[in-house]
Formats: C-alpha cells, sequence, structure tokens
C-alpha cells in the first residue's frame, strides 16, 4: 500500500539554514539506497546544493524544484524548516511513500511497514513528546495525512484553542502533537512505532552521547536513527570528515562507515 519511494526536502532557503550539504548528508542518503533500494529517491529543494558530497549524490536522488508554502490557515509560514513541515505532507498525500529528513540513517527495510496506510513513531525526550514528522511512510491519499492537513485549517482542525498567530510561533503543536491526537483520534488509519523504531537515542544530552560518543550498538528494533541535526550539527556534524568516520569508535562512526567511499 505504501510505496517504496523515498522522498526528501532540502535547500529551501538560499544559505541551506547554515548547515550545506555536507558528508552526514550523503551518508544519509546511501544509507536510505543500500538499505531500502527504493525505485526512486525525489530530493526536493528550492536551491540545488554544491560541493564534492553533492556531487557524489546526485547521481542516485531525481531532483525537484519546490516553491514551498508561505501560508497555512490563513497565517504566514516564514521558517524554511516549519514550510518543509508543511510541504512534506502535502507530498506524500499525492504522491504516497517514505518521507525521510536528510538527517535520518536508515539500517535495515522498511519493508515490513509498507502493508501499512499510515506510519509514525513516537519521539521520547524527557517524556512522550508526541509523533516526530521526520519519519512518515504513508499510501497515496492516506485518510490520516488527510486529516493531518486539515488540522492546519482553524475551521476543520481539532486541535483546541488554535491559534490565530504564525504558525511559526506554534509549529510543534500541528507537527508532533497534533498528530498524536489524531492518532489516538483516528487509530485505525495509523500504525503508531514505538520510539526506538525510528528515534531512539533521543534528542536529550545523553542520547546525543550515545550516538556520538560511545561505542553502544544494541538497538536491535530499529529501522533508523534519527541524528537530530539542529542540535548535533555543532557538536558533532558541521566539521566531520571521512578520517573521523573510519577511525572513530561512537555508535554513528560504527553505523555509517560502511556507507563511506572505498579508500583510493
Amino acid at each position: 500500500m505504501i510505496p517504496n519511494v523515498v522522498h526528501l526536502i532540502f535547500g529551501l532557503a538560499p544559505d541551506f539554514g547554515g548547515k550545506p550539504f555536507s558528508l552526514v548528508h550523503h551518508l544519509a542518503i546511501e544509507s536510505i539506497r543500500r538499505t531500502n533500494n527504493p525505485s526512486a529517491i525525489n530530493l526536493y529543494c528550492r536551491y540545488e546544493p554544491t560541493g564534492e558530497w553533492w556531487e557524489r549524490s546526485r547521481p542516485h536522488v531525481r531532483l525537484h524544484h519546490l516553491d514551498p508554502p508561505t501560508a497555512v490557515g490563513g497565517r504566514e509560514i516564514r521558517h524554511y524548516a516549519h514550510q518543509a513541515d508543511l510541504a512534506r505532507l502535502e507530498i506524500l498525500y499525492q504522491e504516497g511513500g517514505i518521507y525521510l529528513d536528510l538527517d535520518v540513517i536508515c539500517v535495515r527495510p522498511f519493508t515490513p511497514l509498507l502493508s501499512e496506510s499510515c506510519v509514525l513513531g513516537l519521539e521520547l525526550g524527557r517524556r512522550v513528546e508526541g509523533l516526530c514528522n521526520a519519519v512518515i511512510l504513508a499510501e497515496p491519499r492516506a485518510r490520516f495525512i488527510g486529516e493531518w492537513l486539515r488540522g492546519f485549517d482553524p475551521e476543520t482542525s481539532l486541535w483546541q484553542g488554535f491559534r490565530s498567530t504564525g504558525f511559526d510561533d506554534h509549529w510543534t503543536e500541528y507537527s508532533v502533537q497534533y498528530p498524536w491526537l489524531l492518532a489516538r483520534t483516528y487509530p485505525e488509519h495509523v500504525r503508531v512505532q514505538g520510539h526506538r523504531s525510528f528515534f531512539w537515542p533521543n534528542w536529550t544530552d545523553e542520547g546525543l552521547a550515545r550516538l556520538f560518543e560511545r561505542p553502544e550498538s544494541d538497538y536491535p528494533g530499529a529501522y533508523c536513527h534519527h541524528l537530530w541535526e539542529n542540535l548535533a550539527w555543532e557538536p558533532y556534524l558541521r566539521t566531520l570528515t571521512v578520517r573521523d568516520v573510519r577511525e572513530g569508535t561512537s555508535y554513528f562512526c560504527q553505523l555509517v562507515r560502511r556507507y563511506l567511499p572505498p579508500e583510493s
């Protein structure tokens, strides 16, 4: 029911949000194609990336120009990341497939989940935060995705106390908390995976240390790992090199080493 097609969004801001296409993004694409063998990897962007790692990745993706949505439910969307929150749902509703943030590393195929209508995973921080939208699997015109899109409009939303101010100020309500509300309202239309399937280790200091500092490797239930790029960029990812990955002992290095280009 869910096509084995992957959708990525990148480059909605001219400066790439201060995170240009780098080694970690290349490793994410390599993990997608080698683990899931998708029929296509679609990358939607407003500004095409440049650089060595993009040139290595470019042959493996289908590039699509995207003019991101700038308003929803009568409210302006200014931040590129929040524009991407809405764009991913619109793409999935029309096309179906697997949406992944470009800081997700795949570790085993999503094949067992493709018979569902829609799949999301719990995000666990210091408590259950909601359903993280960094990984979404959906069939075309999935009922759950349709209801989620309806939730952005105050006329059709189930969210109590709908905010009339800018979407950017309250995006977590609609991108994380609202799908969790919908999952409890329409459980027959979505499969909710536990937090260890997509989003473990989590985004806390302890979770990031497990990923990037320790040689832990016992995550048997994981389909993928979200690297929490917004938090991990400066301490771990911005200056990451091939040598760092080859010589590192952390779980992250063990995980992605297989996706490095062959040594010359």
